[in-house]
């Protein structure tokens, strides 16, 4: 029976249930399971480092649960970490070595046309360094924290983990829709993009902006520059998305992105004379939402997993410094203010362990902030088919 009493993502019946035809298994992500007649099997599986963690079964549980719960997976857990931390430290190693060297050659090729000048304006070497940053530092320190915290793993600590494992996995386990659309929207505009002239036709463009053309604020947002730009976009704003959308639900989710859009579009045209295309004002909208909603629904969310956002906050400030020449920072504290300003008017702080109910109010405006941001989105489609 659901426990009203607790958060959604430590009810007993937060997970499935588990199959009845094994004693012992293991479920990825994917939701493939793999199933074992003893537990010293599942403990030699789990310690090789097999399979994306996620949930296992043993008989002692009706329901699936997360692998923390089990003090007899202690060992293992303790060694699959040491594995993958020696994996993320390899990784950081290799990136490290690639883009330094990525960023000497295109340092030498930008000095030898321009001298010191081109070097310092370069966009190859700050995206370079931005690369560094993401592909080498961040695995190299992550692999060394994970270290640290793998020589102090035991059941005890395990213990402690239980409510941060049970609420990742209670995330991902959950429908995550109005996300999807919003990331399939992106790709559809960055497809037709491809083939057409899209930034002189629907980005923002200052000079037309300011000359009347102050549409191309809300078509603006659904462009990008290049792929990785894209990419980069997409995956904050899946993971992002999807927690706004899990906690505060999705009218909120629609609103806080439409409105960020404007947010951050409004500080970039006030502030940046260069052309600006791309959805991170509406994704830092979202980041400064979940900074102000966890902070104003503390139970809802585990202390490490709410640490976490602020660890994203001071990665988009490193990033935002290191690329300032071509990263649009007036359109991200744009939007980062106007998500964390919603969160403050529109929730008042509560120790309640529910998550907010949708009033009809929220209904009205998430329904027409998803038609106006479906509505950008084609509208940039058809305005760069037609240039």
């Amino acid at each position: 029976m659901s426990d009203p009493a607790l958060p959604a993502w430590a009810r007993e019946d937060a997970f499935p249930l588990k199959p009845e035809d094994s004693k012992y298994g293991f479920r990825d992500q994917a939701g493939k399971l793999t199933s074992f007649e003893s537990l010293k099997e599942l403990r030699k599986y789990l310690a090789a480092g097999k399979g994306k963690l996620a949930w296992v079964w043993v008989p002692e549980h009706d329901r699936f649960i997360a692998p923390e719960e089990v003090p007899g997976l202690a060992t293992s857990l303790k060694k699959r970490r040491a594995l993958l931390s020696s994996d993320d430290l390899e990784a950081g190693r290799k990136g490290i070595v690639i883009f330094t060297l990525a960023i000497l050659y295109f340092g030498y090729t930008a000095y030898s046309k321009g001298g010191f000048e081109a070097l310092k304006s370069s966009q190859s070497v700050g995206i370079g360094a931005i690369l560094l940053l993401l592909f080498g530092a961040r695995p190299l320190w992550g692999g060394y924290k994970g270290m640290q915290e793998m020589k102090s793993t035991s059941a005890e600590t395990l213990t402690e983990e239980i409510p941060e494992a049970r609420f990742d996995l209670w995330l991902i386990s959950q429908p995550s829709r109005l996300t999807i659309l919003f990331c399939g929207l992106l790709c559809a505009v960055f497809v037709v993009q491809l083939f057409t002239d899209g930034i002189a036709a629907a980005g923002i463009v200052k000079p037309a902006y300011k000359a009347g053309e102050t549409w191309r604020l809300f078509t603006g947002a659904f462009l990008h520059g290049n792929v990785l730009h894209l990419g980069m976009n997409l995956s904050a704003l899946w993971y992002l998305g999807r927690r706004v959308e899990i906690l505060a639900r999705w009218p909120h989710l629609a609103s806080v992105f439409f409105l960020s859009i404007v947010g951050g579009g409004w500080a970039t045209t006030a502030w940046v004379t260069t052309n600006s295309v791309g959805i991170s004002g509406a994704v830092c909208g979202l980041l400064g939402f979940l900074l102000v909603f966890e902070t104003l629904h503390r139970p809802l969310v585990p202390s490490p997993a709410r640490r976490r956002m602020f660890g994203i906050l001071v990665s988009l400030i490193v990033i935002g410094f290191v690329g300032f020449r071509f990263i649009d920072n007036a359109a991200h504290c744009g939007g980062l203010l106007t998500g964390a300003a919603y969160a403050a008017i529109v929730f008042p702080k509560s120790a309640a362990l529910s998550r907010p109910h949708i009033l009809k109010q929220d209904r009205l405006m998430g329904g027409a902030s998803v038609a106006l941001a479906v509505f950008c989105g084609l509208a940039a489609m058809v305005i760069m088919l037609t240039h």
